[in-house]
């Protein structure tokens, strides 16, 4: 080891010593000459790099040192993102562009589990990037981008073919203990002149989410540790492309996923002698099939067709019985097994779009800068179902559905512009960038022919009317590079998101609970201002960020009570019945506004620009901070308390190895910002009340370190601890998805049951990954 090395060394184990500060991610940090870039500030590019090297496993991994992005985590099943104050539905998921469907629900079926209500994803072994764009987005992601889109772009050829050859591929292997999960990856690819392949096969097998909580109940609502699960995930992928020329080329890709998640659920809260073993599965197929042409052109740079198709298969396999009691031996008997619950929810999607890029021109009168415009258009239709096969042990399956399928039509436009001014003043050249565009959506509900039997409460509204949405989407983004350090910025975008299939159609009606269907629904709107302030040299960079998102017709269940006469009241009021009997009503409505403002801050210093001693070492750190409010007298309990993330980085300048920290601050929610609404019933009947969230999570630090070390040019180990001072808290995530009436992710009266929803403790992962 030289002298620099040596040095280095010694200050960061120096520095490891007293529990140093840590940046968020490493930073490659380059002269910075004043050319136009295409950064936003209000996006997250998640490089293929950053993946491996932050050992990425999952969607709770992606946000870890990501400020104001949160998961929205229900215990069995996990529904996206959080982001700018809003969650689930509000936040797009999207591979390569194709928005995966939203998870469909209803608050009847939710409250017991028998329906998998997960959020799709892709493995993050298949992707070469993860962009997360914070703030309004539907321009590029259309319906459920309110709050920001998370875009999966899956990986290519080149990722798998080392430079200067024409085949390669990979194999590897990794472990993380959090889980007990393995995951095992190994692909092929060829890169030649005119034909490339690449081919991908993962596959995740393993456990539940360890929690740091102790305790020895083992049974019902009040259990203190994490269901038993074991999950397996087979992944694939496919690319094939051939350029018959450097003008025309064609493409064909297919990605997908077959999963199972199956749930042993002890603290399943029922009848005390019942069981529940849920397998949550799920099924996705994208598909694509495109053509490019990029002629040699003074006015076209690219025109390109695509036809994209979707599958998806979610579905929850239930199974029940009795446990009972054997007085002889004072113990319980085995399981005896008396139902089998398959309930699903499928969809299929078709969409052929068309999209052309000028080449950059300018007007004849040079003030109005260079241009390049770039237009698409795009029709698609997504038919969704739900189907149904329950079973009473004894008796024939019955086959059925809960509501109407339904068939989304959908027709779109879009037309965008980029214009760059460099104007010269006096000594002063400044590079003037900006980007405008709208986007037009047109998108019709129409309710099918029943695909399967249905309940005489599924019915009672008869067949629902069809829906029409129109909805024009804009953004502008305007950006000013001073000088070669400094760099300012204004963004503003729209969102928009149409109601789902059951929040619109679902019926259901018993004297217990009624819940009525709203075809009159609008969509969900929203508009984020962003403005934002860069800096970048040489020796570090520092970011600003200053946001606010207001959101309109929220959609909200409102919860009204339904008065009917008591026919006996004569015969029992001198015993004080009730004059009525009160069934609550449940209902879509669009009710609530909100707004969220809040602010991020960046900072990176390459200590090697200070003094060549340094060289190789990085220290960064980042923050976020939002606060928001509904018009009504309820909270947004997706807000992110404040959240800091410090760190320290080494890399070797020879690139042969590198060691990572991290030091995160989770702040407490405050009660003033955990407000809810609840009806509580009494002898006079319902009435609203005004509570705090009953379970609120403390501040906590967690310290993680990882790093790789290169043994070869194509081996390359990696390892990281994170929470390597065993810390115990909670996330807020985590608690602020405990249902309050449900029998399952719930605990009991007096908070006992908290202790599984608690963060791993000290965990570590490991890999090892081979090129050849």
């Amino acid at each position: 080891m030289n002298k620099k090395q040596s040095i280095a060394s010694g200050l960061f184990f120096s520095f490891f010593a007293i529990q140093p500060v840590f940046a968020e991610e490493a930073v490659e940090l380059e002269q910075v000459v004043v050319t136009e870039k295409e950064t936003k500030a209000n996006l997250i590019q998640k490089s293929r790099k950053a993946v491996q090297q932050e050992m990425i496993n999952d969607s709770r991994d992606l946000v870890r040192y990501t400020t104001d992005v949160g998961i929205s985590d229900n215990g069995r099943h996990l529904k996206g993102f959080a982001m700018r104050g809003v969650e689930g539905n509000r936040v797009s998921i999207s591979i390569d562009g194709v928005s995966l469907p939203d998870s469909e629900e209803n608050s009847l079926y939710g409250r017991y589990g028998n329906f998998n209500s997960s959020r799709l994803s892709i493995d993050p072994e298949l992707t070469t990037g993860i962009d997360i764009y914070r703030g309004a987005n539907s321009f590029n992601s259309g319906s459920g981008s309110l709050g920001g889109s998370v875009n999966y772009k899956t990986l290519d050829a080149v990722d798998l073919v080392s430079n200067g050859n024409r085949f390669g591929g990979l194999a590897k292997a990794g472990y993380s203990s959090k889980n007990r999960e393995w995951v095992k990856t190994v692909g092929v690819g060829y890169l030649g002149e005119k034909l490339d392949v690449a081919l991908l096969y993962s596959h995740r097998a393993g456990h539940e989410l360890k929690s740091n909580g102790r305790g020895d109940i083992e049974l019902f609502s009040a259990r203190q540790k994490p269901d038993p699960v074991r999950h397996r995930t087979n992944n694939y992928l496919f690319k094939l492309g051939y350029a018959f020329n450097p003008e025309h080329r064609v493409a064909f890709s297919i990605n997908g996923q077959k999963g199972s998640r199956y749930t042993d659920e002890l603290s399943y809260t029922s009848i005390g002698s019942l069981w529940r073993e849920a397998d949550d599965q799920n099924k996705r197929v994208n598909a694509n099939v495109n053509y490019a042409f990029t002629p040699e052109s003074k006015y076209l740079a690219l025109f390109k067709t695509d036809i994209d198709y979707q599958y998806t298969d979610l579905a929850a396999v239930n199974y029940k019985g009795l446990r009972s009691w054997n007085f002889l031996t004072n113990q319980s008997n085995p399981k005896e097994l008396m139902e089998i619950y398959d309930r699903r929810m499928k969809t299929k999607y078709t969409r052929v779009s068309m999209q052309a890029d000028s080449q950059p021109f300018e007007f004849p009168y040079k003030a109005l800068g260079e241009h390049q415009l770039s237009v698409s258009a795009f029709v698609g239709r997504r038919d969704f179902k739900n189907i149904n096969y329950d079973t009473i042990i004894g008796a024939p399956t019955s086959e059925y559905t809960i509501q109407y399928p339904v068939r989304t039509t959908q027709l779109g436009a879009t037309i965008k512009d980029k214009v760059v001014w460099n104007p010269t003043f006096d000594n002063w050249s400044p590079i003037i960038t900006a980007q405008f565009g709208s986007r037009f959506n047109y998108e019709k509900l129409t309710p099918q022919e029943l695909n399967a039997a249905c309940s005489a409460a599924c019915k009672r509204e008869g067949k629902p009317d069809k829906a029409i949405f129109k909805t024009v989407s804009s953004f502008l983004d305007l950006e000013a590079q001073l000088n070669d350090v400094w760099k300012v910025g204004y963004n503003v975008g729209s969102g928009y998101r149409i109601p789902t299939a059951s929040e619109m159609y679902f019926t259901f009606d018993s004297p217990y609970g009624k819940w009525q269907s709203n075809p009159d629904l609008r969509a969900e709107r929203s508009i984020t201002h962003t403005l934002s302030v860069v800096a970048e040299d040489k020796k570090g960079s520092f970011d600003l960020n200053l946001y606010q998102s207001n959101y309109k017709d929220f959609l909200f269940e409102q919860e009204t009570i339904v008065k009917n006469y008591n026919i006996y009241y004569r015969q029992c009021a001198y015993y004080g019945c009730s004059r009525y009997f009160e069934t609550p009503r449940q209902q879509m409505v669009n009710i609530d506004k909100a707004r969220i403002r809040g602010l991020e801050a960046k900072l990176a210093l390459n200590l090697g620009s200070f003094t060549e001693h340094l060289n190789g070492w990085k220290v960064s750190g980042a923050v976020g901070y939002s606060k928001g409010k509904l018009s009504t007298e309820s909270s947004l309990l997706s807000i992110q308390p404040v959240k800091a993330i410090l760190g320290l980085d080494y890399e070797a300048t020879s690139g042969k190895w590198g060691i990572f920290n991290r030091l995160t601050y989770l702040g407490a929610k405050k009660a003033k910002d955990a407000q809810v609404v609840e009806n509580v019933y009494s002898s006079r009947g319902y009435a609203p009340k005004v509570t705090t969230y009953k379970y609120l999570n403390k501040s906590a630090y967690v310290f993680d370190l990882f790093g790789y070390y290169k043994a070869t040019k194509n081996i390359t180990l990696r390892a990281g601890v994170y929470n390597l001072f065993n810390r115990t808290y909670h996330t807020w995530d985590a608690l602020r998805g405990i249902n309050a009436n449900s029998t399952t992710n719930v605990v009991d009266r007096d908070g006992k049951g908290l202790q599984r929803f608690y963060a791993p403790g000290r965990n570590y992962s490991a890999s090892i990954e081979i090129k050849f």
